[in-house]
């Protein structure tokens, strides 16, 4: 019988580190890749060519005995706390305050780390791991570090022209998180904010303006908004004549016109 028959390469992962031995007596050991279905071993370090070596396809080698050292998911786990760093002091986060004051904690951290990019990159990358955990908008990262950073010479409450170029952003380049946005419940964050009454009530209000211009048969939508975002803005129209012919309005509480 031959030794391949009672070893199964097939079974095996791409990445997966392994030790096999020949039936000659070499031995080797590397990681997994897989190409049009066959198992390759792919050979690095001491001992071994500078650019590597390959083994295989294993399903056609005499494999007397086969090792795992590290499983896939061993290896992305390794792969990720190198990628990380050392983690930023705090405990796991669980409840939704729990889980805004860790990320800003990382933001501050992030923006203590000055010159040392390599840190800063690792940092960057605990923020983003704890933000996608509750699909946190980038806009709302954005707002979370753009202020951890002011206050790092401020102890005051930033206003957006303190954290941003103007009093107004896009909407999908910074915005203001919601409490409810960290919530671990996803039905939670997804629950929309209803405009403050007096808002909705007030004609020159911002989304009172747009609905007019809108019921006038005008293309236009927020190009613009403050914060908080119901106060001040920019709606951009488009004219409906050939070209590109366009127009902002702009509107904000204290000058309603």
């Amino acid at each position: 019988m031959c030794p391949a028959d009672a070893v199964d390469p097939g079974r095996l992962e791409e990445r997966e580190v392994i030790r096999i031995e020949l039936a000659d007596g070499t031995r080797h050991t590397g990681s997994v890749t897989i190409i049009a279905r066959k198992h390759y071993l792919v050979c690095r370090g001491a001992g071994y060519p500078l650019h590597g070596h390959v083994e295989g396809p294993l399903e056609d080698l005499a494999i007397v005995d086969l090792t795992t050292l590290q499983t896939r998911a061993e290896v992305y786990e390794e792969s990720r706390r190198r990628m990380i760093g050392e983690r930023i002091p705090g405990a796991e986060p669980v409840t939704r305050d729990d889980i805004e004051h860790r990320l800003r904690t990382i933001g501050r951290a992030k923006a203590g780390c000055g010159d040392d990019w390599s840190r800063e990159l690792q940092v960057t990358r605990q923020f983003e791991e704890l933000a996608d955990r509750i699909g946190l908008a980038k806009a709302k990262r954005q707002w979370i570090l753009n202020e951890e950073r002011f206050r790092l010479r401020s102890n005051r409450d930033p206003e957006m022209r303190d954290i941003w170029v103007a009093d107004v952003a896009s909407p999908s380049c910074l915005a203001r998180p919601r409490p409810q946005d960290f919530d671990p419940d996803p039905r939670t964050r997804r629950r929309r904010s209803p405009l403050p009454p007096e808002a909705r009530s007030d004609p020159f209000g911002l989304h009172n303006v747009l609905k007019a211009m809108k019921q006038l048969g005008l293309k236009a939508r927020i190009d613009r908004l403050g914060d908080p975002p119901h106060l001040r803005g920019h709606i951009l129209v488009k004219m409906p004549i050939k070209g590109r012919a366009q127009f902002v309005a702009m509107a904000e509480r204290d000058d309603p016109a």
